[in-house]
């Protein structure tokens, strides 16, 4: 024909029937020359319809000849293209891919070839669908002395789901040790979970080798399409993220995951999803926690809290979505994120006239692994023109302490940039005082477990006591965080800690809300007398 060129299955096309022929053509070459043998067969391709007509030639060459049939031209006029076919090259190529799409083991599909399979069988489909994961759990503890052993069990497995599993469903091998499969022939999800127990009961049997007698440990994941979603890839791996181990009822049977473990493995398995977007969509926020002084009776500084306002969830918690970005290596990118949002906030601060503030980041034990942390945060300081002086890093001491040498290092070098250095959550972890006196830090701030109704608690308030007292000693800074009420601020005070952080003086603010608030003094309450007698007694009890 006209325009093209065909050798071994390669087309060489030179007109504007490409689009029509690469969509015709690659199937051909990709599955094979036998699909045609029984008749035509209907394509659609957009708004047009190829009829794909049987074979009308065979020369010596054994080239097949196949006619397409239909509207792709520019003009919408009728077209008939002809090509020629090398059906050895053809079949070739289908059995080679054939072979790739199979597990060399257990001659199932592989991942690839049952997502193709779904999204071709199911993809437009509205029924509901349940597709399932089951992991061989005992795989690489068996492989690890015994590789054969691992194998032969693998392949036994393999059989008892092929054999139960029902001929409409899509079953294949989507990793070494885990089996999945798509209830293709089964729009009851009650009735695919009952197939699903069934089937993971009998894989949990035993299973004789040619050594030993194994009981397998099987793990299970559900997702469900549509209303999990209808890319298959993301639904596959929802599935892997969702698996537990069955328990068994008093009764014999298996009890799957509870409703309330798969919503919460599928919210997550969404913010893993949705977390890189969320820098780049204009998601993430920074609210601003007044610091204030009480002695000054002035606010000299804020934290500075990362929020995040998804799409569709709404507002999600920094301690919800913060661990998900340090297990999946996101912290680079959100700690440098935070940190440029802090220190522009702070520029802006300043040409509204606010001088004197620092602004509190929060670090993660991530970000402390970064070589090139401190470069990071003098480039970000210069890019707003801002001294160290305004900067304060916060991290709590079971960040510190997870590596002392290169924390210790690190910090002196952060520290003599001019950067303070505040250790967070004090006394929440495993405390070491060696650290604490080594470690270069300003300031120490007493977890709110200690700080809530410390007024009410005299275990509470000893405990404060004594931090402040150490703190003194190093010659720290003290912040109680957490307050919410003017019995904790009094009780505190008296306990000789003067800064304060908490709702009782501010929520979380935006930047324009944090410069009125800092610019008006009469925001901030002022400490009165003592709250209860009680004080002097705890005074002369504690130095008893």
């Amino acid at each position: 024909m006209e325009g093209l060129l065909l050798a071994k299955g390669k087309a060489v096309l030179r007109d504007h029937k490409t689009a029509l022929l690469a969509a015709v053509l690659g199937p051909v070459l990709a599955i094979g020359w036998c699909l045609w043998a029984g008749g035509s067969w209907a394509l659609a391709l957009g708004l047009a319809v190829l009829a794909l007509v049987p074979l009308l030639a065979l020369d010596e060459a054994r080239r097949a000849m196949v006619r397409a049939q239909g509207l792709a031209s520019p003009d919408r006029r009728p077209q008939t293209l002809t090509a020629a076919i090398d059906l050895m090259a053809a079949r070739t190529g289908a059995q080679a891919h054939r072979s790739s799409s199979l597990h060399p083991v257990t001659r199932l599909p592989t991942r690839e070839a049952l997502v193709a399979a779904i999204e071709a069988h199911d993809a437009e489909a509205d029924e509901a669908r349940l597709l399932a994961v089951l992991r061989y759990a005992d795989f690489d503890r068996i492989a690890a002395f015994d590789q054969g052993l691992a194998h032969h069990a693998l392949g036994g497995l393999a059989k008892r789901i092929r054999d139960a599993t029902g001929r409409n469903h899509l079953l294949a091998q989507v990793d070494r040790d885990c089996f999945a499969i798509w209830f293709a022939g089964q729009a009851d999800l009650d009735a695919a979970l009952g197939e699903l127990r069934a089937l993971a009961y009998l894989m949990m049997q035993e299973l004789p080798s040619p050594s030993a007698t194994l009981s397998p440990t099987i793990e299970v994941g559900l997702a469900t399409y549509p209303t999990d979603g209808r890319a298959m890839a993301p639904l596959l791996t929802l599935a892997f993220t969702t698996r537990t181990r069955p328990q068994q009822a008093p009764d014999g049977s298996l009890l799957l995951a509870q409703p309330a473990s798969l919503d919460l493995a599928r919210e997550t398995f969404v913010i893993e999803q949705d977390l890189a977007q969320a820098i780049h969509g204009e998601q993430l926020t920074m609210l601003f926690q007044p610091l204030v002084d009480l002695d000054k009776h002035c606010v000299v500084g804020a934290e500075a809290l990362l929020r995040w306002q998804h799409p569709t969830m709404g507002d999600i918690s920094p301690a919800r979505f913060i661990p998900i970005v340090e297990a999946i290596g996101l912290s680079d990118q959100f700690g440098a994120w935070v940190l440029n949002a802090a220190c522009r906030e702070m520029r802006r601060w300043r040409e509204a006239g606010l001088h004197g503030l620092r602004v509190a980041v929060n670090l993660s034990a991530c970000q402390l692994a970064d070589p090139k942390l401190q470069e990071k945060i003098e480039r970000t300081l210069a890019r707003h023109h801002l001294e160290p002086q305004v900067l304060e890093l916060e991290l709590t001491e079971t960040a510190a302490m997870a590596d002392a040498g290169r924390t210790l290092r690190l910090f002196r070098e952060i520290h003599d940039l001019g950067v303070s250095l505040a250790l967070d959550d004090f006394g929440s972890g495993h405390s070491s005082l060696i650290y604490l006196k080594n470690l270069p830090f300003d300031k120490l701030k007493i977890d709110r477990e200690f700080v809530t109704a410390v007024h009410e608690r005299s275990d509470s308030q000893a405990i404060c006591k004594a931090l402040i007292d150490l703190a003194r000693g190093l010659g720290l800074r003290v912040l109680a965080e957490g307050v919410e009420c003017r019995a904790e601020v009094d009780m505190l005070a008296r306990l000789g800690c003067t800064l304060f952080q908490g709702y009782y003086f501010s929520r979380p603010l935006t930047g324009q809300a944090f410069v009125a608030f800092a610019g008006d003094p009469t925001r901030i309450p002022a400490l009165g007398p003592p709250v209860l007698a009680q004080l002097d007694h705890l005074e002369g009890r504690l130095s008893a």
